[in-house]
Parts: C-alpha cells; sequence; structure tokens
C-alpha cells in the first residue's frame, strides 16, 4: 500500500471515529443518567481521531486531508440516523452523496 493510500485510508477512519465521538456528545444531553459516560466515551474517540489525523498528515498534504475531512459529515448523519432515529430527508441523502462524489474526485488524484 502507498503511503498516500494509507494515509487517505488514516482520514477515512478519522471521519468515521469523529462521526461516533460526535454522536456520543449529542447521547450525553438525551440521556442524563448516563452523560457523563458518553461524555467520555466521546472524548476518547477525539482523542484517538487526533492521533489518527496527525498520522494521516505524515503521508498526506494538509490541503488533501482536510478536504476528505467532509467525509466526516457522511460519518455524522449516517450515525445519528442509525444511533439517534434522526429523519434524514432525501435532500440531506443527495448532498451527503455530492461529498462522497467529491472526496472520491480528491482520492484518486493520489
Amino acid at each position: 500500500m502507498s503511503q498516500a493510500l494509507l494515509g487517505i485510508a488514516l482520514v477515512i477512519l478519522n471521519s468515521v471515529i469523529e462521526g461516533f465521538a460526535q454522536v456520543c456528545l449529542k447521547k450525553s444531553t438525551i440521556e442524563p443518567l448516563r452523560k457523563l459516560f458518553w461524555v467520555g466515551v466521546g472524548i476518547m474517540f477525539f482523542i484517538i481521531e487526533a492521533l489518527l489525523y496527525t498520522a494521516a498528515l505524515q503521508w498526506l498534504q494538509l490541503s488533501t486531508a482536510y478536504t476528505l475531512g467532509a467525509l466526516s459529515f457522511v460519518a455524522v448523519t449516517t450515525f445519528s440516523h442509525f444511533m439517534l432515529s434522526e429523519k434524514i430527508d432525501l435532500e440531506r441523502w443527495a448532498g451527503l452523496a455530492l461529498i462522497l462524489f467529491g472526496c472520491t474526485l480528491i482520492a484518486i488524484q493520489k
């Protein structure tokens, strides 16, 4: 695996981790009895995210890594739909598809 592909894989994983961390923080607001648990889990995943992102920057230009970070919008929306039962309308799914398309264009240049 080339270094660029490794960097891209780390940024994708990073986006998934960020999405999960964001949903954990949201859960802390809707489950008051487990607030500290969800905040702790969210912070733990944000720390992991920061470490992985730093590693990814070793192999990717910042402009590429930051642009691919838009995948976190897809991850947050997907986790929100499945973990929080949030309703996602067709327009938002279309917007997420455009983000996926744009990130694909950036990634295939590497």
